[in-house]
């Protein structure tokens, strides 16, 4: 009596195959939802670096609002020691809040003054 979790799977042939020096394009092998290649809809760098930004903002403000859930924790249920403690991931926390808004508004500043267009920073209305 055997138990099979897993039909058995035969490799298909890749529609990359490897090219000169061994190396595979990836933007002309991944295919996104709709079946296009990454390379036909992100065919320049600042469209991914300005997704990546995006979601590095968000993922930063998620992570301050768990230092300071974090910092509640430790200044109700470690007594003196978590005071100190809470004060010190208050203000680190605060510290890098205040380093990723001055980073926000020093691009937005910069590209007020030289009129450089920056994808996915949209000055006024």
């Amino acid at each position: 009596m055997s138990f099979k979790f897993v039909s058995t799977v035969f490799a298909q042939g890749s529609p990359c195959g490897a090219g000169q020096g061994g190396s595979i394009n990836l933007g002309d092998c991944l295919k996104l939802s709709d079946s296009t290649t990454v390379s036909s809809v992100y065919n320049n760098p600042a469209f991914l670096v300005n997704l990546a930004v995006r979601n590095i903002f968000v993922l930063a403000g998620v992570v301050l609002f768990l230092m300071f859930f974090l910092a509640g924790y430790k200044f109700i249920t470690k007594g003196k020691d978590g005071i100190e403690d809470a004060k010190r991931i208050v203000t680190m926390s605060m510290l890098g809040f205040s380093i990723m808004f001055a980073a926000f508004w020093i691009v937005q500043l910069v590209s007020l003054l030289t009129g450089v267009v920056i994808p996915g920073i949209t000055i006024g209305s």
